[in-house]
Formats: structure tokens, C-alpha cells, sequence
């Protein structure tokens, strides 16, 4: 059965324009693309010295997950000065809403809700990673500021210690309807994506890969072995899907942000979306992914490549989008929303050709000729000036 719930308008008063913004807004659209720049300083300034964007886009598998567990734990603040009932009150600067109005903006249904705490009658705290399953409330992971949430406390008693899914027995914050007359559905914004961050996030800081743990280490924050009906998350494949379809939304980086300066660490996988797939890519099962990446302006720099296709971003986000006439695409059918920018190749047939007014345009690869890397009959092609070239940079002539 569906779970429907209704939640108010979200209105940001600009001091300047007193315009209102979407909450769900995301990078890749005007409205978010404008406010996020407010918040890239901070960001920038966290990826330092061995932890720079490039040189954890340079990593994968093990490796990367390695070099995130490690700045995440030498960054993380918490400890036994921090607790579970220490969020109640802190949330207010966390999840704010952005009209000022001391408001929070709740989970799953972006309800926004006095900030105030009454005791759990407005809102309660939703361990995302559940404590009867490694999340127990009395260690670091579950006070963790980015991995605990304030959600509408009817909305939180839906979900229990339920796993997230799409399947049966499973539970989708896509079920839960958000109404709101000012809510903006052209930015496509769901609490999917939030949730399978939160997951990653758990797991690169709290678990162990390759030999790879630190200080904050929680045995049974071991996602590979969390999956199915009685773990965290249905599979891989359906938590990276999450991820990508999914853009990460106005309200993630605003709760970025103040989970820093709350505790001291970010969350890598709502900065740099890509990261996920190349820490997870040669996980069991995961085997249609692939990511190619951008100049590190370009937000959000990555694509999502699945059997039946990918979904990618293009358009200059601070101007305005490319417009529709100015994008073409061959080897696939698609379709293009210029207002998001977000474009959706599906039914791949062979070389997929993507046509964008410039090379800045599009992002999917750092080629400035307009290379782009897809997956076809299970092999890696760099398509680039009308020929496909393999991972060893030889061309392959059949590709039907």
C-alpha cells in the first residue's frame, strides 16, 4: 500500500529578489545552480592536501573507499561530548528552511516544521541506517548529523527498521507524495537519492574495505553484507540507481553544510556524486555502471550507464539551459527536458552520439572533443569524432 502524505510550501525570501525557491531544487537546474554557489567555498576548502576532487576521482574500489574512511574519520568531530539528544536541538541550524523562519525541513516529505522541539509531537529523529541494525543510538553512528534525520513523526512511524527497496518488503521514499503549490516538479527531486547518500555514507565512514577502517569503525556498518529483506538496502544495483536518478537537492547541500560545521566531516557523495560509482562499480551484481567526469566546476559531473541506457545533465546552469533544438542524440532513443537539463538515453542500440552546442555543455566526459564513454554489448567504447575506440585506445570497427 502507498503512503501518501501532504506537506506546505517551502519559500526562500531572497534578501534581494524575495523569490521563492524549491527546496528540491538541484544542481543541475537554475534555481539550485544559483544558491549552490553560495555554498562551494566550503566545500572546495574540505577537499585538501592527499583528498583533493581529482585526486579521489584518480581512485576506485577499495582504494577510494580507503582515502574517504580515512578524511572522514580524521574529520569527524564526534564524541562523548556529542549525543542523540544533543540532534533535537541542533537541527534547527542543520535542515533549515530557508525562509528564516526557524523552520526545519523534514525527511521523506520535505514538510517544513518548527524547529522548535516539543517532545516528538512535530517531528523524531530517523536513524536512516536503522539502530537495530548497527545504528545503536548511544555510539557515534547513531548521532551521526548526517546519517540522523529529523522527519514528521507520522511519516517516521511508517518506515520502522524497514529496508529501502523498490521490491516488495521493502520501503520507497518515492511512495510518500509530495503536494506542495510551490514545489517545483520539473526539478524531479525525491527523497531516493537521499537516502542510498546516507548509506554510503555510513558505510565509507563507519566500515572496512580492503584493510580499511579507522577510529569510528562499526562492524555491522558492513553494507555488502547488510543487503536483502532483513539488511539496510535491496542490492547495489538498486542503491546506485537511487544515487543517480536521483540529483542531489537543494536541501542536501544547505544539510551539508551545517553538518559540517556541527560535527566537523561532509558527506563526499552529495560533493561529488561520482564518487559512489566508482568506489561500487566492481561490486557483485554491478556490472552495466560506468562513469565519466567533467572539469571539477561542473555540477553534477557525472552519468549513470544501465542496460537500458544512462541519464546525463547538460546545459549551462548558470545562464540558462541548452535549449532542445541544440541537442541531438543518435544510437538511442531519448528525451531531453531543457528545463533540468537532464537527459535520458534509453533502448541503446550501438554508438550513442551526443550532439551539444559546445564542449563545456555536456557532462559526461573531460575530453574537450566531445568524447563520450558508454557500455555496449559489455565493453567499454570511447566514442569521439565519429569512431569508437576501445580502453587501450585501439579503434573497434564492429560495434553492431
Amino acid at each position: 500500500m502507498k503512503r501518501i502524505f501532504t506537506f506546505f510550501s517551502l519559500l526562500f525570501c531572497c534578501a534581494w529578489l524575495w523569490a521563492a525557491i524549491d527546496m528540491q531544487a538541484h544542481m543541475s537546474s537554475k534555481e539550485g545552480y544559483s544558491k549552490y554557489t553560495q555554498y562551494r567555498s566550503k566545500q572546495i576548502n574540505y577537499y585538501t592536501g592527499d583528498f583533493t576532487a581529482d585526486a579521489l576521482r584518480a581512485l576506485s574500489g577499495d582504494a577510494l573507499f580507503g582515502a574517504l574512511n580515512e578524511l572522514m574519520g580524521n574529520t569527524c568531530l564526534l564524541n562523548n561530548e556529542y549525543s542523540y539528544d544533543g540532534l533535537r536541538t541542533a537541527y534547527v541550524s542543520v535542515d533549515k528552511d530557508l525562509n528564516g523562519s526557524g523552520n526545519i525541513i523534514g525527511y521523506y516529505d520535505g514538510r517544513s516544521m518548527s524547529g522548535t522541539w516539543d517532545e516528538g509531537i512535530t517531528y523524531n529523529r530517523e536513524h536512516t541506517w536503522p539502530q537495530s541494525k548497527g545504528a545503536d543510538k548511544s555510539i557515534p553512528m547513531g548521532y551521526d548529523m548526517q546519517s540522523v534525520r529529523p522527519a514528521s513523526t507520522a511519516v517516521n512511524s511508517e518506515r520502522g527498521s524497514t529496508p529501502y527497496g523498490e521490491s516488495s518488503q521493502f520501503y520507497d521514499p518515492d511512495e510518500i507524495s509530495i503536494n506542495n503549490a510551490n514545489y517545483e516538479a520539473k526539478n524531479l527531486g525525491t527523497y531516493r537519492g537521499d537516502a542510498a547518500r546516507v548509506i554510503l555514507y555510513d558505510y565509507v565512514v563507519y566500515g572496512e574495505a580492503g584493510g580499511n577502517k579507522n577510529k569510528l569503525y562499526n562492524g555491522n556498518a558492513q553494507l555488502l553484507s547488510k543487503l536483502g529483506k532483513s539488511g539496510v538496502f535491496e542490492s547495489i544495483p538498486v542503491l546506485l540507481k537511487w544515487h543517480m536518478n536521483d540529483p542531489i537537492s537543494l536541501t542536501e547541500m544547505v544539510r551539508n553544510d551545517g553538518a559540517q560545521t556541527y560535527q566537523g566531516n561532509r558527506n563526499p557523495f552529495i560533493d561529488y556524486p561520482e564518487l559512489a560509482i566508482q568506489m561500487l562499480k566492481n561490486a557483485s551484481d554491478v556490472t552495466t555502471y560506468d562513469v565519466s567526469v567533467t572539469g571539477a566546476e561542473m555540477r553534477p559531473a557525472y552519468s549513470l550507464t544501465l542496460k537500458d541506457g544512462f541519464i546525463a545533465y547538460v546545459g549551462k546552469y548558470a545562464a540558462k539551459m541548452t535549449p532542445a533544438s541544440e541537442v541531438t542524440v543518435t544510437g538511442a532513443t531519448y528525451t531531453y527536458d531543457n528545463t533540468t537539463g537532464r537527459l535520458t538515453i534509453t533502448k541503446v542500440t550501438g554508438a550513442v552520439s551526443i550532439t551539444v552546442p559546445s564542449a563545456e555543455a555536456i557532462e559526461m566526459t573531460a575530453d574537450s572533443q566531445k568524447a563520450i564513454k558508454v557500455i555496449h554489448n559489455g565493453q567499454i567504447l570511447i566514442l569521439k569524432n565519429g569512431k569508437a575506440y576501445n580502453t587501450l585506445g585501439a579503434i573497434v570497427d564492429d560495434i553492431r
